[in-house]
């Protein structure tokens, strides 16, 4: 976040002194900004481009001072006003604060996707898709949403059966620690009625690293533990897990992106029982709003209920609609 301010009178002249976050200072007159990059126009080196998350701060660098002028009363009374003018600081974004709800529907950037596929003939087969993510950005901390579903029928010799009824998420609240580290506290769960898992509950703390963070590339990598309640027809088990993930997202240019996320959980009571679900994500922008996805996902249990399989691998495709600020 930066600020710009400028003066303006007959006895200086103006320019634009930038200050890195490594400390290093730049001083000439901007020609060109955006998110992105700033251009910045030098006398010793020409034009001389900076990224924007390098940028500590922007503010005036008077130099030496013009030939005197002859002033008219109310050519003083505007400069004076002008140089008067306190600069207003921009305020710091907040999770959440003022505004209807406490602004908590409000500062959302995300997409939410549907995908479906339907076949006839000898059986008919149909299955819808739906997903969710949502980011909601803070001067220090991050609120992140998610949510899947997944629903598939088949109907052959007359007779309709439901395999997949499930239906998976959580939210990860992140609080900065500084430049590179964060703790975390999250909350997932998970349905699967199909496959004889009425609910699933884990709450989860940990640290987390900001190991790469840049325009273009993010990774997060996090470790802490968590606790697993889980509903299985009659039964019900309380589970303590360690936890690691990662979070990886790049985007390649203005219209391709990847996300990848991976969650893995090992019974802290038994070693021999872990899980992991994992979700990858390439999505092509047509417009600013709409765009298309392919996404791989994976859900493993080697210790699953009952008599079901230990591995869910889908594959999907379809639309997504993107809201919040474009990015």
């Amino acid at each position: 976040m930066f600020s710009c301010i400028l003066f303006a009178s007959t006895t200086f002249a103006v320019g634009d002194h930038i200050t890195l976050k490594n400390g290093d200072r730049i001083t000439g007159t901007i020609v060109n900004r955006s998110d992105e990059a700033i251009e910045v126009e030098t006398t010793y080196a020409g034009v001389i481009k900076i990224a924007a998350s390098m940028v500590e701060k922007i503010s005036p660098e008077p130099v030496a001072e013009a030939k005197p002028e002859a002033k008219t009363p109310i050519d003083t009374e505007k400069a004076q006003a002008k140089v008067s003018e306190a600069p207003k600081k921009e305020a710091q974004p907040r999770l959440f604060g003022k505004g209807r709800a406490f602004g908590f529907f409000s500062g959302w950037t995300g997409n939410a996707a549907i995908g479906y596929n339907y076949a006839s003939g000898n059986s008919e087969t149909a299955t819808l898709t739906t997903s969710l993510r949502a980011v909601k950005d803070g001067h220090k901390d991050k609120l992140t949403v998610y949510a899947r579903s997944l629903w598939f029928s088949s109907r052959g010799s007359g007779t309709a059966i439901t395999t997949s009824n499930a239906f998976w998420g959580g939210a990860r609240y992140d609080r900065n620690i500084d430049k590179k580290r964060f703790g975390f506290v999250s909350y997932d769960f998970e349905r699967d009625r199909p496959k004889k898992l009425i609910f699933r509950s884990i709450v989860g703390a940990g640290l987390g690293h900001h190991t790469i963070k840049n325009d273009r590339t993010e990774l997060d990598l996090l470790g802490g533990i968590a606790w697993n309640r889980t509903w299985q027809d009659d039964a019900k088990t309380d589970t303590p897990e360690g936890l690691a993930g990662t979070v990886f997202k790049h985007r390649f240019n203005g219209r391709l992106k990847i996300l990848g996320t991976l969650t893995f959980y090992q019974n802290i009571t038994d070693k021999q029982e872990f899980r992991f679900i994992s979700d990858s994500t390439v999505s092509v922008d047509v417009t600013k709003r709409v765009g298309v996805f392919f996404t791989i996902g994976n859900r493993f249990n080697n210790d699953p209920p009952l008599n079901t399989e230990k591995n869910d691998f889908l594959f999907t495709t379809g639309l997504k609609w993107n809201f919040g600020k474009a990015k």
